[in-house]
């Protein structure tokens, strides 16, 4: 199994015991974004026809709202943090913006889950698409910098 799909899976399902899934999130989350700079060398390969991953793939937004929802109970007080979402640029004056880990879980899930989708019915023509989805528009621009932040907070809920 893919730490991705494993990923994903920690999510969809119920939660048995809080303390040991929070570890389980931190780790595989860990594990997640150490894998997308290997999956780079790969995303240079071209396929003769690659194919847009399916809308029908992509998480609605009332999907995305009910796994939001289901976070956000699961953290309750523990889903805000406090961070600079770009600490280079963070001056020392600047007050730290507030977080919100439930959000930052299912954003990345919203990123992971159609290319899991599309990789899942065997088509290769799908390959292209994903490896940029997770690569290009999710790792350097969006669920990487959510994963930096999640995996940040996590750190300090799994280990008090």
């Amino acid at each position: 199994m893919s730490v991705a799909q494993r990923y994903c899976i920690l999510l969809e399902h119920p939660i048995r015991d809080r303390e040991l899934w929070l570890a389980d999130v931190l780790t595989t989350l860990a594990s997640v974004y150490a894998a997308a700079p290997v999956l780079r060398e790969f995303a240079a390969v071209e396929h003769a026809e690659p194919r847009q991953i399916d809308q029908a793939f992509r998480l609605t937004n009332d999907e995305w709202t009910s796994l939001y929802t289901h976070l956000k109970n699961t953290l309750g007080e523990q889903v805000r943090y406090a961070a600079h979402f770009n600490p280079i640029a963070a001056q020392a004056s600047d007050e730290p913006a507030e977080g919100d880990l439930a959000d930052d879980l299912a954003d990345i899930y919203r990123d992971l889950k159609p290319g899991l989708t599309a990789w899942h019915t065997g088509d290769d023509a799908y390959l292209e698409d994903v490896l940029h989805q997770w690569l290009e528009q999710g790792y350097v621009h969006h669920w990487g910098r959510h994963a930096v932040n999640a995996m940040r907070a996590l750190h300090w809920i799994v280990h008090k």
